[in-house]
């Protein structure tokens, strides 16, 4: 009896032996795949670090693995301060996934219906007869775009007010005949934020507040403002001669609200673009209604195509001074954030 007592505790002795080796290898592999990917990208960055046409923060991260979150180059030129995982930056066009989720959201509270004429909220709205929600999410709608109005070239798109915009873009003749083509417009992403202060009596930046970014814990993420009194938001610099770098004021939220207003990090963005894909944000229907090709590889204010075979749904995005991209792969459940506060097309070869 007690010789099979000491068999069985050396049995189990030998296999704890191994599960804790065997757990130590798997640690050490998954330690040196990070410190490969994280060789790759630094390689990738480092030469558009050196010619001043990106300095920012690349996030990388799977569903259910520790996001990988990279640093590069100054945060502040004047300064000297060096980028860190935590900055935040204006995200550009990025914003509009947001601004399409707000709408789905208050689709499925029975407030509005994305195939709605934008008049049935927005009764003094010049073309709210012609032109339907779903046109505007999917840039079918003919409204044109905020660059140009007026106003903005007068006001080098700094003054007016948001309510005067989007009278201007009622009064402005339609590009096309509202379902009939397709043309980019960040007009039609102005006029959606003001449908959704309409419906929900609050301020843009408020329901997204309270809908998404302190429910999910974001909250390093918000809508416009000024950036000095906000701890972790960096300047934004254009490109300036030869690997120089100016810098630039914000873009206002007077113009962009609702199509490219919105501030946030790496964290955040993984963070949402996680939830948003696994079903925290929208039901299933909704869902399936965001990430649909409507035409021009365009869902409800996101992309909708290929790279490297795969299927993504991403958005990219540019403002005065900073430059950024969202992409996530379906099929990978992984998750690229690029963001830089250098507005340069080099993001285009770092997503890569």
């Amino acid at each position: 009896m007690t010789g099979c007592r000491l068999l069985w505790r050396g049995a189990g002795h030998s296999v704890a032996l191994f599960v804790v080796a065997a757990t130590a290898a798997s640690a050490m592999a998954q330690e040196l795949a990070v410190s490969a990917l994280r060789s790759q990208i630094d390689d990738a960055v480092a030469p558009y670090v050196a010619a001043a046409d990106f300095q920012g923060v690349v996030g990388v991260q799977r569903d259910g693995e520790a996001a990988l979150v990279l640093s590069y180059g100054l945060a502040s030129i004047e300064l000297e301060v060096p980028h860190r995982p935590t900055d935040i930056f204006m995200i550009g066009s990025v914003s509009k996934q947001f601004t399409a989720v707000a709408i789905l959201l208050l689709e499925e509270d029975g407030a509005l219906r994305t195939n709605d004429p934008v008049g049935h909220h927005l009764p003094t709205f010049g073309h709210g007869d012609e032109v339907t929600i779903e046109q505007l999410l999917t840039h079918r709608s003919g409204v044109a775009d905020i660059y140009s109005l007026e106003r903005f070239g007068e006001t080098g798109g700094q003054g007016g007010t948001f309510d005067q915009v989007i009278v201007d873009l009622g009064q402005m003749e339609l590009t096309h005949r509202p379902g009939a083509a397709y043309a980019y417009s960040n007009g039609g992403y102005a006029v959606l934020a003001a449908v959704i202060e309409q419906v929900s009596g609050e301020s843009y930046g408020e329901f997204l507040e309270r809908r998404l970014f302190a429910p999910l814990g974001m909250a390093s993420s918000a809508d416009g403002g000024p950036t000095s009194s906000v701890k972790n938001r960096v300047p934004g610099y254009d490109p300036w001669g030869r690997a120089q770098l100016a810098p630039v004021v914000p873009a206002s939220t007077t113009y962009n609200t609702g199509a490219g207003s919105l501030w946030s990090s790496a964290d955040d963005l993984l963070t949402w673009t996680s939830a948003l894909h696994t079903g925290r944000v929208l039901s299933d229907r909704a869902y399936a209604k965001l990430i649909r090709d409507y035409g021009d590889e365009y869902g409800y204010g996101v992309s909708v195509f290929q790279r490297f075979g795969r299927d993504v749904v991403g958005h990219d995005g540019r403002v005065a001074g900073f430059a950024s991209d969202v992409a996530r792969y379906l099929a990978d459940r992984l998750t690229v954030v690029v963001l830089s506060n250098v507005q340069s097309v080099a993001r285009d070869e770092v997503r890569r």
